[in-house]
């Protein structure tokens, strides 16, 4: 296939892997332009085959969470993320929430891949105006549920209902690596922000050092799921190919080395584990995790750009 980044035909096979989070059968192959070295998964799904690999009830981003530390923490941080106190001045200096727009306090933003609405739900009560979208009926219905009378199912492409530059912010976060053609996403996401809007896309990093480390068994690999494997440069020159301007990016990781070697272990053991949840490993890690974002090698990146 021609790589949608480039346009260049030659690419190379990085390895093969296969469904970690829920064991569904199938084997994948991870490939990677040779021109711009744009990661992508072979076969992509389509359809049917699609939907089974995204099971309503088990996909993390579409039940509603239990509370725990994490969610507490990242609750609190974007509810009071405003507020100029001490104990806010020394969170920032170590954990970053990748979902509060910069560039204004208020407006309309959409969420494309909503999930639960979760986020949604703690900007509304900041004083966002906010919109989501979603493939899966269960999420949607969970965010209904949640005072959310703005979200509706369906994909990138429910954009075009809405008039152009409708909305301040569109945000996508841990999205774009799932789409089929997320060059034509950010393209109509661009006709639909206001001039001066910002966009917001948050995904894991292919260079990244845990990645480079584990290979098959990274966690945030996750294919057939992530269709397209992205880097900072790969994703802000398919941004700026779309006409955005003033982009900026930061990395904000969590996890990943943790849930690398859950799977590593899951296969050396034959057995379901679940080290991703628990907070004291998670924690013993992020002072690695933190260090690595700041040497710009970290799991997760978010990219912000303005039309």
């Amino acid at each position: 296939m021609k790589c949608i980044a480039c346009g260049y035909s030659d690419s190379y096979k990085v390895f093969s892997s296969k469904d970690r989070m829920f064991g569904i059968k199938g084997s994948f192959t991870v490939r990677r332009c040779k021109n711009c070295r744009l990661g992508w998964c072979d076969p992509m799904l389509v359809g049917k085959q699609a939907k089974e690999y995204y099971p309503s009830t088990s996909y993390y981003s579409y039940n509603i969470g239990h509370g725990g530390f994490f969610a507490k923490l990242r609750t609190y941080m974007i509810l009071h993320d405003k507020q100029r106190t001490v104990l806010n001045s020394l969170l920032r200096l170590f954990i970053s929430v990748p979902a509060i727009p910069v560039w204004k306090e208020h407006g309309k933003i959409l969420d494309i891949g909503c999930g639960n609405g979760a986020t949604l739900s703690l900007l509304k009560k900041i004083g966002w105006g906010v919109y989501g979208v979603d493939i899966d009926r269960h999420a949607i219905a969970l965010a209904r549920r949640t005072g959310l009378s703005n979200v509706k199912l369906g994909t990138y492409k429910s954009l075009k209902e809405h008039p152009d530059e409708y909305f301040d912010v569109i945000r996508l976060y841990e999205v774009i690596e799932h789409l089929d053609r997320p060059d034509d996403c950010i393209e109509l996401a661009f006709t639909k922000l206001k001039k001066g809007g910002e966009l917001i896309i948050g995904t894991s990093n292919f260079d990244s050092l845990v990645r480079r480390v584990f290979g098959t068994y990274w966690y945030n690999l996750d294919v057939p799921r992530h269709t397209y494997q992205f880097t900072p440069t790969t994703l802000k020159n398919i941004i700026m190919n779309v006409g955005f301007t003033s982009q900026s990016v930061r990395f904000s990781s969590a996890a990943g080395w943790v849930g690398s070697i859950q799977y590593i272990l899951e296969e050396l053991s034959s057995t379901k584990l679940n080290l991703i949840n628990q907070p004291l490993l998670v924690i013993l890690c992020y002072p690695w995790e933190w260090l690595l974002d700041r040497l710009h090698l970290g799991d997760i990146f978010v990219v912000t750009a303005r039309k």
